[in-house]
């Protein structure tokens, strides 16, 4: 009776699994800190504009003052990195692609 050998994880060439998981780790990393640079200049930033509006024209028109329009678009965004940074990302965009992966969407593009 033979012993089947376990199943070797898949990887590209040259990058053993610890290896992935710290790159993984480390890139975790770097997106906090990017996240927390980015909420300062956010804050920094906003705090400005809404200043510059109250001190010149306040005005509104009848609409939403200028500033909010950056406030929202630029918070919309840094939503989504802190998101990424901390909250649960799809796991499946952070995972290292496959050897097997590449066959399947080679496969897949061959029969269009």
């Amino acid at each position: 009776m033979a012993v089947a050998a376990p199943p070797e994880q898949e990887t590209l060439p040259g990058l053993e699994p610890q290896d992935e998981a710290r790159e993984h780790a480390v890139a975790s990393l770097k997106r906090k800190r990017k996240f927390a640079q980015d909420s300062v200049a956010y804050i920094a930033v906003n705090g400005l504009l809404w200043l510059i509006w109250l001190i010149t024209d306040r005005s509104t028109d009848g609409g939403i003052p200028w500033p909010a329009w950056v406030s929202l678009v630029w918070g919309f965004f840094l939503a989504l990195d802190g998101w990424r940074a901390y909250g649960r990302w799809p796991a499946s965009l952070n995972a290292p692609i496959t050897e097997s992966a590449i066959e399947r969407e080679l496969e897949r593009t061959r029969r269009r």
